[in-house]
Formats: structure tokens, sequence, C-alpha cells
């Protein structure tokens, strides 16, 4: 009867503690996720075309063939077009992010902004977030230390997001994390 006593004991104790601390949490990231409520309705529907490379898509809108940077992200190059040599984890990016697109359900979201020209970058490429399957792609690519978080403002409704993502990576030593100082600020170095 006492081991019963126990054993009840600590369930409800375990159960306590679950629940005090996804209200704490819950309550932390409150603003987040009601910055984030706007992008999930104003998600569009599209069809990837091909990969570029582990940051650029081609897609189609509406009909429309478009370019779109992944928003936040940066990958190591995986052509020598922009760097002249092919970089570390770029293939890798790429392939990583051609698999995983693939059979999705694809969706892309604005970052809220007042600016319309924060749309789209020098290029003319879309800025945007991608959705497969409705789970953030920026997110999983940090993730797997296949991207660096970058060309952030700091008021980013998935920053924090992708932050802790790649602190996650880099805390595993993950691909792009694995080789030493080969991210720096505003790119990846030379090795």
């Amino acid at each position: 009867m006492k081991k019963n006593k126990k054993i009840v004991s600590a369930l409800i104790a375990l159960l306590i503690a679950l629940t005090g601390g996804y209200v704490v949490s819950d309550s932390s990231t409150n603003s987040s996720t009601n910055s984030s409520v706007g992008v999930e309705e104003q998600k569009v529907m599209i069809e990837l075309e091909r990969v570029i490379d582990g940051d650029t898509i081609v897609y189609t809108e509406n009909g429309e063939s478009k370019k779109m940077r992944l928003l936040l992200i940066d990958t190591p190059e995986s052509t020598t077009a922009k760097s002249g040599t092919i970089q570390p984890f770029g293939k890798e990016s790429k392939e990583f992010l051609t698999d995983y697109l693939v059979g999705k359900n694809l969706s892309l979201a604005y970052e809220e902004t007042e600016e319309q020209e924060d749309q789209e970058d020098q290029y003319g490429r879309v800025l945007a977030y991608l959705f497969a399957d409705g789970e953030l792609v920026q997110k999983k690519l940090v993730r797997e230390g296949l991207a660096r978080v970058g060309y952030e403002k700091g008021q980013e409704i998935y920053l924090d997001d992708l932050k802790e993502a790649e602190q996650a990576a880099m805390l595993e030593k993950k691909n792009i994390w694995s080789i030493k100082d080969y991210v720096g600020k505003y790119g990846f170095n030379n090795k």
C-alpha cells in the first residue's frame, strides 16, 4: 500500500512539474506565437521547380516562375559562380534541401514589414520563409548544421527559433560547425 502511494505521489509530482514547465514555457514564448500568427495566415502555396543551392530555389506561384532566397539563412556555395570555389558543405546543403522538399506541400510567407522592397533582394529574388508540410525549412537546415543564421535585422519573427537551432548545431559540431573557424560573421571562410 505504501509503495502504491509513493508511485501515485511521484506521478502527481511529475504531472505538476510538466504542467508547470509548460505554462512557464508557454508564457515566455507567447509574443513569438502571437507574431507568427500573421505569418501563418498569409502563407502562399507554391510548387518547386528546382533547387539552385542550399538557400535559393526556383518555384511557381500562380503559374509564374520566381526565384526565392530563403530568409535569414546562409549556406556555403555549391558552385564556383560566386566564390570561385565550391565551399565545404555547399553540395551537401543543396542535396539536403533537394531531398527534403521532394513530395512535400510547400508554402511561403513573407516577414511582416511595412516596406514592400524588403520582400526582394538586390538580385530580384523573393525573400521569404519556406515551409514544407508546415515546418520551417530554414530551421531544419540550420539545425542540421548546413546553414548559418545571417542577414537579420533583429526583429524577425523566427529569428529566436533559428538562433536556438544554430546553437544546438554548433554545440554538436554538425557539418559547417565541424570545421574550426569556418563560419564567419558574414559568411564562410575558405578552408
